[in-house]
């Protein structure tokens, strides 16, 4: 038995929906513009690191952290 929406529509499993992939505006430490990552396909589980400061980031374990998430150590 196939799924279905709220409306009653089935739904259509085979219809993927695209990464969408935004690059950092800056460091969160000291706002540098000058950040790179050694991810061939950026998304929002790289890590990234900042050439001015040094600190390493993942945005999706900094979203969660915020959320109140467990902090990874």
């Amino acid at each position: 038995m196939g799924s279905f929406d709220s409306r009653g529509v089935p739904i259509d499993r085979s219809v993927v929906a695209p990464v969408v992939t935004q690059t950092p505006a800056g460091c969160p430490t000291c706002r540098s513009s000058a950040i790179v990552t050694t991810a061939k396909s950026p998304d929002s589980t790289s890590y990234w690191r900042c050439t001015n400061c040094g600190d390493v980031w993942n945005d999706a374990r900094r979203d969660a952290e915020r959320r109140g998430g467990r902090r990874w150590r």
